[in-house]
């Protein structure tokens, strides 16, 4: 299952790089948008005593209704470390979350003439969160000498995951943000926060807020 979603994720991002570097070099007069970023994220209220700040990435695209309205499917990624609070609890020496999102995420430009254009953003889909412990560990692996071609072992330490739970529930996330032209090209840079709710069967939803920079066809 952890390996399908590798490669969901993978996949998808390829996909939207892609479609950004055909769409990039075509005229500004489009109908279909396509964006990537990336940026830190801030758990919020009861989630942030049990994770650190850590970071994301979303790909996003759509179609453009009109220049006020687009309607876009949003693929977003965050990673945090558990704070100190929840490692103790756990009787664990380290550990993290991930999550990734799958929304429909409308955008409503309020100034869509502007060089510098106001918009709100916000939807609902698919959450996926996984919990993992680690504990330090020792790997025997292999290096391989490219010059005189043969390889021989080595040990290594790093982390080993030694438990991971997870779950999939719906969310929805709203915001807004910001878009900076550049030149004619129709391409432009962005900034934007939105506010993530992943709902939770027992206790309190998980909530955390991702802001974003990157670039926007």
């Amino acid at each position: 299952m952890r390996h399908l979603e590798s490669c969901f994720r993978t996949s998808l991002a390829a996909v939207c790089v892609l479609l950004f570097v055909s769409m990039a070099v075509s005229q500004d007069n489009h109908k279909l948008n396509v964006s990537a970023g990336g940026g830190f994220t801030v758990p919020n209220g009861r989630s942030g005593l049990y994770l650190n700040n850590g970071w994301n990435i979303d790909f996003r695209g759509g179609y453009n209704v009109s220049e006020y309205f687009l309607t876009d499917l949003d693929f977003a990624f965050n990673r945090s470390n558990l704070s100190s609070l929840a490692l103790a609890r756990a009787g664990q020496p380290g550990g993290y979350a991930d999550v990734w999102s799958l929304t429909f995420a409308p955008v409503v430009r309020l100034t869509p003439s502007s060089p510098v254009v106001v918009y709100l953003i916000g939807g609902a889909g698919l959450y996926h969160r996984s919990l993992n412990f680690t504990q330090p560990a020792t790997f025997t692996t292999l290096a391989c000498d490219p010059f005189f071609g043969f390889c021989y072992p080595v040990t290594a330490t790093g982390n080993q995951v030694v438990a991971s739970f997870s779950t999939y529930k719906f969310g929805y996330d709203a915001g807004a943000g910001l878009e900076f032209k550049i030149g004619h090209t129709g391409l432009k840079a962005f900034a934007e926060a939105r506010y993530n709710d992943m709902f939770t069967t027992h206790g309190k939803d998980l909530t955390y807020t991702p802001v974003t920079f990157g670039i926007r066809w």
